[in-house]
């Protein structure tokens, strides 16, 4: 009954994936450049000028036999190879037929496809030790956390137009007890406008700021440096002169404490790199036509 299942997985594998699974990885895990490479002792089987080549074999018998109990026979092994047979027929009909060009599953399968075999081919050999700390040291801002925000503001609403002549006056009677030295928070009372909910007096997060102060605003105040006074800085519904009382940068953890981190990070930039590197050569050799009203 195993041996049953065990050839129902294998047909189902076989036959009933290989029109998307099975044309993709025979089109790009073994491209025309790298079957051309392959030599007698390489390839256990030949459909049409195209090869199967051992590891397939190997990879395939081996997923039978994790499904089996008893010993293996010799025809496990033809089926296996039947199966790889049938899956290449099928997979050289799906080209015939046109589906790589008119099924959007197939082409979105084949680029996902591609792009695996592109970051495959990178490996691991520039995770080094050195490479590693190298990365750390030039990004410790993206290990490092949100700096964190104190703020006091002084809230001046909207006119009935951009040129309102008392709310032109009400910002230079603002900037004038500023320039004078007076104090923030007195300055706020006499001639700024109450805003709710009122900015917290400790130091927040810029995602937490947000929540009161909007996305433009937040980013605004968090490039301030400490104990500086902003001019006035437009909203949503009014202008904001800003008070940095503290502007705390978060620091980087240490590298062995983030490790893990760094090597994903890095993983990530190079598979980046390497596939930038592969649509440019791939663009370098097209010929790529744009039609008068495409953008350029």
């Amino acid at each position: 009954m195993k041996q049953d299942e065990a050839y129902e997985k294998l047909m189902r594998r076989g036959l009933a994936g290989a029109a998307v699974l099975g044309l993709l990885i025979a089109l790009i895990a073994a491209t025309p450049t790298d079957r051309a490479r392959l030599s007698e002792a390489g390839a256990i089987a030949k459909v049409n000028e195209r090869h199967i080549d051992r590891t397939e074999y190997a990879s395939a018998y081996q997923a039978l036999l994790s499904d089996k109990s008893k010993a293996p026979t010799a025809s496990d092994k033809r089926l296996v190879l039947d199966r790889l047979i049938e899956e290449e027929l099928l997979v050289q009909r799906g080209i015939e037929i046109g589906l790589l060009d008119g099924d959007a599953t197939v082409r979105k399968t084949v680029a996902m496809a591609v792009i695996e075999f592109v970051l495959a081919q990178g490996g691991s050999d520039a995770l080094s030790e050195t490479s590693l700390r190298t990365y750390y040291e030039e990004n410790k801002h993206l290990f490092a956390p949100a700096n964190r925000l104190q703020v006091a503001q002084i809230f001046i609403p909207y006119g009935n137009s951009p040129d309102d002549a008392a709310v032109i006056a009400q910002l230079d009677k603002v900037r004038a007890a500023l320039r004078r030295g007076d104090d923030f928070a007195a300055t706020a009372q006499a001639l700024g406008t109450e805003i709710l909910p009122p900015l917290p007096r400790v130091m927040l997060t810029p995602a937490k700021m947000t929540d009161y102060l909007g996305p433009d605003l937040t980013a605004a105040a968090a490039r301030l440096p400490q104990g500086s006074i902003s001019d006035a800085l437009a909203g949503p519904t009014g202008w904001h002169f800003f008070k940095i009382i503290r502007n705390q940068p978060g620091a980087a953890p240490a590298f062995e404490d983030i490790r893990r981190q760094i090597v994903d990070a890095l993983r990530r930039d190079n598979d980046d790199e390497s596939l930038r590197d592969y649509l440019g050569w791939l663009r370098g050799r097209a010929d790529i036509v744009l039609a008068p009203d495409a953008p350029r």
